[in-house]
């Protein structure tokens, strides 16, 4: 079987801003309710009138350390299982560190290419790729659904931009 080559392979990078800036505040939000949760049961069983705090404090820095730990494995080790590859019709990725996922983009269904170039990202020279495509979703009544793709932490992603959008004017024309 003869495999199609792709244009291009494109690994994304890792941004560590983002888990430094966005890390702890996710950890801290999701850790509140755990937290929260034993505060209340371990009041409930003590039936004192003093509350005890330290149950909560407990359960809130093991949540907190557990969902640093999860963010951290998102933000450092997923791109190294993350592939996106470029070929002259189509686009391919497979991602995902515990919840693998293989999609594929036909160029012909791409009605917009956007690039984002956010802040923590330019820190890495690193951008997202948006894909917007439209899909016929029920053959019957012609409905048509718009689906987006979006490639993280890509590198140099002008260059990727302007690729990808060539190759999808080229195939919508």
């Amino acid at each position: 079987m003869n495999k199609e080559q792709p244009i291009q392979e494109v690994k994304p990078v890792v941004v560590p801003a983002q888990y430094f800036v966005f890390g702890p505040l996710a950890a801290a939000f999701i850790s509140i309710f755990p937290g929260m949760f034993a505060f209340i049961i371990s009041n409930m069983i003590a039936r004192s009138f003093e509350p005890i705090t330290h149950f909560g404090l407990i359960v809130y820095f093991v949540s907190f350390a557990l969902a640093m730990y999860f963010l951290y494995l998102k933000c450092f080790k997923e791109p190294e299982k993350t592939t996106y590859r470029i070929f002259e019709n189509k686009l391919e990725y497979h991602e995902g560190f515990l919840n693998k996922q293989q999609r594929t983009v036909v160029f012909d269904q791409v009605i917009d290419v956007q690039l984002t170039e956010g802040l923590l990202q330019q820190t890495k020279s690193a951008g997202s790729i948006t894909l917007v495509t439209q899909q016929l979703v029920t053959s019957g009544e012609g409905k048509l659904s718009n689906r987006r793709v979006v490639l993280k932490n890509v590198p140099r992603p002008q260059e990727v931009y302007d690729l990808i959008r060539g190759l999808a004017i080229s195939e919508n024309q």
